[in-house]
């Protein structure tokens, strides 16, 4: 990450106005408010230069709304909620962070499936169920819990990664020489060679993956050929008692299906930290099943990514509003 040289204003002297309504680490709030102001108050959004986004949306409206508007930093690697073909038209540049917060996203993923293998959620809610008054002794209690909590190992199983980027290299790396699992893994242009560099090896369809697989993991962008792609009959293609694990964008999985596949026994359990709906409410119906797990959009939220994340999107306005160079544009066809 490029930290040297970068400058103190935008061209022509002014200092620069930055949009900022959620949450970023301390030190990259302290960098922006060093090269200019902080903005955010929505009613003041029409003086803003750039803006930093981790989880709003901004189309065409929300352009319209910020005539000055010079840059968008996208906190992390997913341009989904960023209407860049309108961008492009109003010469706004659009940057991010590829691949920074791989590694937090990669370990939530591994933990999700522990937390799944070992029933480690429900494990507290078995606990709290028998309450301090329960009339029962310790030792049938502990009886209890061990007969309604057997969990699985991960241990010679096979993990199938369905999209091979940062994200999925670092879990197949985690997962083959810190579990023993064996790995399959399935992206377009995957080659034996650079799988074999991760300890995988490659599947020649989607399908393949979802065939042999105990756990799939989906690490994929979100886009009009991968929107849904984990339909009804996907996830009936699983084998029987497989987990899946989504860290990726909620709108990937048919959440319905799941909920059924979960309900009736066809998979053994599920994890996800996003969502269709953006952040889960208790009405979602997969929230009442006891073998899934839900987290909500926790991957990147290291102290460590966001630093790094965090630290990219700030010198990268600063660099932008002072005429130079991103690290990481968004490369818009």
């Amino acid at each position: 990450m490029r930290m040297k040289g970068i400058g103190k204003q935008k061209k022509g002297g002014e200092m620069m106005k930055v949009f900022l309504c959620e949450t970023i680490h301390d030190k990259a709030v302290e960098l922006l408010r060093e090269n200019g102001e902080i903005i955010g108050d929505w009613a003041r959004i029409g003086e803003v230069d750039a803006l930093i986004s981790r989880a709003i949306k901004i189309g065409r409206a929300e352009m319209d709304k910020m005539p000055n508007l010079k840059v968008i930093a996208v906190h992390g690697t997913g341009t989904d909620d960023i209407d860049l073909q309108e961008a492009k038209k109003r010469g706004i540049q659009v940057v991010y962070a590829p691949h920074l917060n791989a590694n937090a996203v990669a370990e939530l993923s591994v933990g999700l499936m522990l937390s799944v293998c070992r029933k480690i959620v429900e494990a507290r809610k078995v606990i709290e169920g028998f309450g301090d008054a329960s009339g029962k002794p310790g030792s049938e209690r502990q009886a209890i819990a061990q007969s309604v909590l057997r969990g699985t190992e991960l241990r010679g199983k096979t993990c199938g990664l369905i999209g091979f980027g940062a994200i999925a290299t670092k879990i197949a790396d985690i997962v083959r020489y810190g579990f023993g699992m064996d790995v399959v893994a399935y992206s377009p242009s995957l080659t034996e060679e650079r799988a074999a560099e991760h300890g995988s090896r490659p599947a020649a369809t989607i399908e393949e993956v979802l065939k042999v697989a105990d756990v799939v993991c989906l690490s994929l962008p979100l886009n009009e050929k991968t929107r849904g792609m984990m339909s009804a009959e996907r996830l009936g293609m699983m084998k029987s008692g497989a987990i899946l694990i989504n860290t990726s964008r909620g709108p990937l999985v048919d959440e319905e299906a799941l909920y059924q596949a979960l309900k009736g026994g066809t998979l053994g359990g599920a994890a996800c930290d996003v969502f269709c709906e953006g952040f889960p409410t208790m009405g979602n119906p997969l929230l009442e099943l006891p073998n899934f797990v839900a987290t909500p959009h926790i991957g990147a939220n290291t102290d460590e990514a966001l630093y790094t994340v965090g630290m990219a999107c700030a010198v990268q306005i600063v660099d932008v509003l002072a005429g130079k160079e991103p690290e990481y544009p968004v490369y818009i066809k």
